[in-house]
């Protein structure tokens, strides 16, 4: 309990009030300033290793927009990212390892949060508060009193920002959405969603010197402090709770919000959990 009053506390002394609403959970939009046809849109993006490499092609793939600025904990990181744009033919971006040094920079009209999860939210609310635009990878936050302060951000600031439930764009689920609410096999009353990949153990880890190209504090941010250990960065974070949300947030959110999408339902009355790790 004194962790989540900790991280909840962080959060709020950003200038977010903490207030319950309601809104569809898989994506958060607002209409904000509308840029004109010429208007170039700045980006940076934040969180420069698997997804955030994507959503850099992604954004160069769009025309008129540019990125101005690239920011990770990971100086390699930042490197490898800055060389991504360079071979691109795309200019050369700024480097920032601290993102909350980007916020007060009147040139970024939008930013791209590829960070860990327990990163999403405070990142999308202090952008927010900048007047920023926002793409925050799912999930949008670590629990859900961190997803109602971002609602809440987006409606005190007026803020556009969407969370990145790309599958809703796929082809192949707006058919097959299309036809299950069109009544193609009947009246569906139940959906399954499931999500599975052979993933190996991460052993036990084992405490090590922080290395010197990682800002271990900065890194942990809002979550509680902990030794580093070997085998949490970059990806294992995924299975800790200080710092991720397991599978069902990873990936099966994708599959539920499907389930969710073809029933025409919104949030549930119960939920229960049970599970364990049965096979590596």
């Amino acid at each position: 309990m004194k962790n989540n009053r900790n991280r909840r506390i962080f959060i709020k002394n950003m200038g977010v009030v903490s207030v319950a609403v309601a809104s569809t959970p898989q994506v958060i939009w607002s209409t904000g300033k509308v840029l004109g046809a010429n208007d170039r849109i700045n980006f940076a993006v934040a969180g420069l290793n698997g997804r955030g490499k994507a959503l850099m092609q992604s954004i160069g793939k769009v025309a008129n927009t540019q990125i101005t600025h690239l920011c990770d904990v990971d100086s390699r990181a930042m490197e490898g990212a800055q060389a991504l744009l360079l071979d691109a033919g795309a200019k050369s971006a700024i480097l920032e390892g601290d993102y909350r040094n980007l916020m007060d920079k009147s040139e970024i009209d939008a930013v791209a949060i590829a960070s860990p999860d327990h990163w999403h939210a405070p990142m999308a609310i202090m952008a927010a508060i900048a007047g920023k635009s926002v793409f925050v990878e799912k999930p949008c936050c670590h629990n859900p009193a961190e997803g109602e302060l971002l609602v809440e951000a987006k409606k005190k600031y007026n803020a556009i920002i969407q969370m990145g439930n790309q599958q809703r764009s796929g082809n192949a689920s707006k058919e097959a959405i299309e036809d299950i609410q069109s009544g193609i096999i009947g009246d569906v009353y139940m959906g399954k969603a499931w999500y599975a990949n052979t993933r190996g153990p991460i052993g036990k880890g084992k405490a090590s010197p922080v290395p010197e190209w990682l800002d271990w504090e900065l890194w942990q941010g809002p979550a509680p402090r902990v030794p580093f250990k070997d085998n949490i960065v970059h990806y294992n974070w995924h299975w800790f709770w200080n710092w991720g949300t397991g599978e069902i947030n990873n990936n099966g959110t994708h599959e539920i919000d499907i389930c969710r999408w073809a029933l025409g339902v919104t949030y549930p009355s119960r939920v229960t959990s049970s599970g364990g790790r049965y096979h590596f």
